[in-house]
């Protein structure tokens, strides 16, 4: 069994030493996971534009920290934002053609290392993983979400 005193340091941390910087992609892995997550969310939440402070709940950032990354974004033509009322709290933001082609052209990029990488491992070894993976995961999410609630 691995050592408890390591594990979670090591868990975490093995994953974040793949940068997408490394890999030929046309913006900042920020910006990347940022347009992935508009597109998640205008995808299977069923909405055509989501709100800049659910985007923030969902990358776990604030909302300040999401705007800036916005504006960044808006300037390169690849999100458009909008408010519905004078109410700043309540701007949605979408991606424009430019920026779906981008995510799109993003996501080919990483497929295509990701499945060169994996096809050196046998099938039943990838599902044993992820159902693995999957339990770890969910431990870790009750764990996380736990906190919020003490």
């Amino acid at each position: 069994m691995a050592d408890v005193n390591v594990f979670p340091f090591e868990l975490i941390n093995k994953f974040h030493r793949f940068k997408l910087s490394a890999l030929p992609m046309p913006l900042p892995e920020s910006e990347l996971i940022t347009l992935y997550t508009i597109r998640d969310a205008n995808q299977y939440d069923g909405v055509e534009n989501t709100l800049i402070s659910g985007l923030a709940e969902k990358l776990h950032v604030s909302v300040p920290t999401i705007s800036r990354c916005l504006s960044r974004l808006e300037e390169k033509g690849l999100v458009q934002k909008s408010s519905q009322t004078n109410d700043r709290r309540n701007t949605y933001v979408c991606l424009t053609e430019k920026g779906l082609a981008i995510y799109e052209e993003s996501f080919r990029t990483l497929s295509s290392f990701v499945e060169r990488a994996l096809s050196r491992i046998d099938g039943e070894e990838l599902n044993q993983f992820f159902a693995t993976f999957d339990k770890i995961y969910d431990a870790l999410a009750q764990e996380y979400n736990a906190l919020g609630k003490k």
